[in-house]
């Protein structure tokens, strides 16, 4: 069960992200949706919260599957249009078969099983890119820490990993030798833009 404030409102979620991003929010979409080609014709995005990506490829006239635990933006999301499903990626073997994988800010929840989260993306994409924050409220103290930690509950715990830039880096060698991709780093900013590409 979902229990973060964060996640029940679609409203407040934006307006948390335009603060985290100091008005930015939209644009750090920008560099996961240049990289999607013409030849992906279904981009499955996992843990999508808002619909920035499904609008985008509506846009260029092709299909969106979006996955998340949250019925509020599973619901915000198929009132507009879009093929969202509601599903908690912790305990879902199976993904939708697709060319494309997006994931926008989400994989620090997935820290303790990557390998097998990168396993079942694999079995299911052709490529897989991702948007991962790397300087984070978490990383201080005081009250901007406990507001990241509180706004980011999944489940029955606080989500206090956070990835830095290092630790990112070092986290994608270890899992590129595990799983068998190569990646490269599209972009560094706040967020680390990061594209794989699963080997045969």
């Amino acid at each position: 069960m979902i229990e973060s404030i964060l996640y029940r409102s679609i409203v407040l979620y934006r307006l948390m992200m335009g603060l985290l991003y100091r008005g930015q929010y939209r644009a750090r979409f920008c560099h996961v949706t240049d990289l999607i080609r013409a030849t992906d014709r279904l981009v499955m995005e996992l843990c999508f919260g808002d619909v920035v990506v499904a609008e985008a490829c509506r846009q260029r006239g092709m299909g969106w599957i979006g996955l998340d635990a949250s019925p509020v933006f599973v619901t915000n999301a198929v009132r507009r249009g879009h093929d969202a499903r509601q599903a908690d990626l912790l305990t879902c073997d199976l993904l939708p078969s697709c060319d494309l994988c997006v994931m926008m800010g989400s994989l620090y929840h997935f820290e303790p099983c990557l390998g097998e989260l990168f396993t079942r993306i694999r079995r299911a994409s052709r490529r897989f890119v991702f948007s991962e924050p790397i300087q984070n409220w978490t990383s201080g103290g005081g009250i901007r820490r406990w507001l990241a930690l509180a706004l980011t509950r999944v489940g029955n715990r606080a989500q206090v990993f956070r990835f830095t830039q290092a630790t990112l880096l070092q986290t994608l060698d270890r899992l590129s030798r595990e799983v068998g991709f190569e990646y490269r780093v599209v972009s560094v900013s706040r967020d680390m833009v990061v594209e794989v590409i699963w080997l045969t």
